[in-house]
């Protein structure tokens, strides 16, 4: 929710500013206890067919709840956004806005209506809930890649470019309105502020259009700062554009960015310099002086953003911050100064003092500079594992949804073909006889596992080799195929498998091998963790999940997994913690900690892959950036091959 600080030629009245002035309606004034109940409603109350079920935020003008039908107490979550103030005129602007947009980035409109729960009527609106964090939450929480920041910056630009096409602007754009799903799909909230050529003027004149100060365009903040003797300015698609660049620009430095002034030049130095020129061009392209000198569209900031993306190179897929690293256990930590020791000149206690405190504020503001742009490993680490294991349960969800749709199609098909038959006479009986039955041609079933090595049989590409006598694996649960799903990634474990066939033409700096120590031997006898043993995991949970991404590009160092499933003492979610080398024809994963998400850590000896701890590259993966399937698994053992 925002509060909202006008309207693009409709400018702000006095009810427009309901949350810091006492609003005066037909009614008379509206009596504090009564704001505070629309403000803070306790589960399970009613509001006509709906019932609350949690507070979610609250604006200038409305609060939003999660609630669901009255009559379906276990059905879909929605989110319903109650007025503050009775009659409030914005909630049938947002009904308008939201009914004219059809698309995956804005909240589906459910209904409108008001709410009588004494004296006067209070508007509310229902719509789509949308689970996820807000942009700014995504980021701080995480360590993301300019490819995956470019991604969600497409998503908004399209977003944006849908609404313009059919005359809306949002006019609040801003992190705190960006929420991104589980999966990485991107939606814009809050349509309150939103406008349209057939809008009805709502306010007065006199005042700034809406929107939060730091994401005003300088034309904006020009007239803001200047005597207000001329009309305000008319709110338009170059003023949407300049706020989505403030948006992304602290996104990718943890910073607002400084008002141009006019007749300045292009910014000289990004204040991350680990942000690609191509991106970092872009954003401040947006935050350019000059309305003329933005993007003209949404739709052409789109199509620009495409190209760049479809040509970005390696340097796109490294983390945009830098790791913080924990103090070291015997590292000297700098005292504060003392305070005033010794003898002090007459009239001096004042500025020795004032530059004591001087002295502290400066130190105070270099560690925040330190911190900032850093990122807590272990943190980004439970956020990324919590974002996989939300995404892989959206993706059964679809892999169902999408069987069940083909398989209600081919009823449908059948149930028609059927119906024809009977209409052509295929199936009459002709006197006695028995029933004509037509000739169906014969269909081969697929060969089981048994029949793969069958004179005919297609073979199976490529197969594993036959286990050992003594191996204690146990069969890794296979994933239904999804939308876009690789072979590679179906067959995962039996491209595992055949990695003992490849042979490693180029040299590799591998680590010798070595016994595990006796303490992850312990560790792992106790969790119940058998030798050879197999479990799916995610492979980098420094990587977004998505429903439409396959493959990673990994590189040398450091690695955090997540498993996917329990198994033994380990339970879906736990965090492995390990390293990996990419040079040669395959790469070699090792882990040797484990983080199960209560938060205890155990030592353990796994390796990525089967038991001789490689992986196959991918086609297409270059020197320095190995491709994987994001979806793998890793083996048990007693010593590091």
């Amino acid at each position: 929710m925002s509060t909202h600080e006008a309207t693009p030629g409709e400018q702000a009245g006095p009810e427009h500013h309901a949350s810091t002035q006492p609003a005066q309606k037909a009614h008379g004034p509206v009596r504090p206890s009564l704001l505070l109940m629309m403000d803070a409603l306790p589960p399970d109350t009613p509001i006509g067919p709906w019932r609350v079920l949690q507070r979610v935020a609250s604006g200038g003008y409305g609060t939003v709840y999660v609630v669901h039908a009255r009559h379906r107490p276990r059905g879909r979550r929605y989110a319903l956004k109650l007025a503050r103030q009775p009659d409030s005129p914005w909630f049938a602007r947002e009904a308008e806005v939201l009914s004219r947009l059809r698309h995956p980035g804005v909240p589906r409109f459910v209904e409108a209506g008001a709410w009588q729960p004494g004296s006067g009527n209070y508007p509310f609106l229902v719509m789509e809930h949308v689970d996820g964090e807000s942009l700014y939450e995504w980021a701080r929480a995480r360590n993301p890649t300019a490819r995956e920041v470019g991604a969600l910056l497409i998503q908004a630009v399209e977003i944006l470019a849908f609404a313009h096409q059919h005359g809306v602007l949002h006019r609040d754009v801003k992190g705190d309105n960006l929420r991104v799903r589980p999966g990485g799909r991107l939606t814009l909230l809050d349509w309150g502020a939103g406008w349209h050529p057939e809008a009805k003027p709502l306010t007065g004149t006199g005042q700034l259009p809406p929107g939060t100060a730091h994401y005003l365009s300088p034309q904006l903040h020009r007239w803001r700062m200047a005597v207000p003797s001329q009309e305000c300015p008319r709110y338009g698609v170059t003023d949407e554009l300049y706020a989505l660049g403030v948006t992304f620009h602290r996104l990718l430095t943890d910073s607002y960015p400084a008002l141009p002034l006019e007749g300045e030049g292009p910014e000289l130095a990004w204040p991350n310099p680990l942000v690609p020129e191509g991106l970092a061009s872009l954003v401040t392209r947006l935050l350019a002086f000059a309305p003329e000198a933005r993007p003209p569209s949404a739709s052409a900031l789109a199509s620009e953003l495409h190209h760049v993306l479809a040509h970005a190179d390696a340097t796109w897929d490294l983390p945009l911050f830098d790791w913080a690293t924990p103090a070291s256990d015997s590292s000297r930590t700098t005292q504060e100064a003392p305070g005033m020791v010794g003898p002090v000149a007459p009239g001096q206690e004042v500025p020795l003092q004032h530059a004591r405190l001087q002295r502290m504020d400066r130190l105070q503001r270099l560690h925040e500079a330190r911190e900032l742009r850093r990122r807590f490993p272990r943190h980004v680490a439970r956020m990324e594992a919590q974002d996989i294991l939300a995404a892989n349960t959206m993706r059964r969800r679809h892999t169902l949804r999408t069987l069940w749709h083909q398989g209600a199609a081919a009823f449908a098909c059948v149930v028609a073909m059927a119906c024809l038959g009977w209409g052509l006479g295929l199936f009459s009986r002709s006197g006695g006889d028995a029933p004509v039955r037509p000739s169906l041609p014969s269909v081969a079933r697929a060969p089981g596992p048994d029949q793969a090595a069958a004179s005919g049989a297609a073979p199976p590409s490529p197969a594993p080799l036959p286990p050992e006598k003594d191996t204690m694996s146990i069969p890794l649960k296979q994933d239904p195929p999804v939308r876009g799903r690789s072979l590679s990634r179906g067959c995962t474990w039996a491209v595992g498998a055949a990695t003992t066939l490849i042979a490693c033409s180029g040299a590799q700096v591998v680590p010798k091998p070595q016994r595990c120590p006796t303490e992850a031997l312990e560790a792992m006898k106790a969790l119940k963790l058998r030798r050879d043993a197999k479990v799916t995991i995610t492979v980098d949970i420094r990587y977004p999940d998505r429903l439409d991404a396959d493959m990673l590009a990994v590189h040398d160092g450091d690695i955090v997994s997540v498993q996917e499933e329990e198994y033994g003492g380990l339970p879906k979610g736990t965090l492995l913690y390990g390293r990996l080398w990419t040079g040669g024809e395959r790469v070699m994963g090792r882990y040797t900690r484990a983080e199960t998400p209560d938060g205890r850590t155990y030592p353990v000896c796994f390796v990525l892959g089967n038991d001789d701890g490689f992986w196959p590259k991918e086609s297409g993966s270059k020197p320095g950036a190995a491709l994987l399937p994001r979806t793998a698994g890793y083996t048990v053992m007693d010593a590091f091959p």
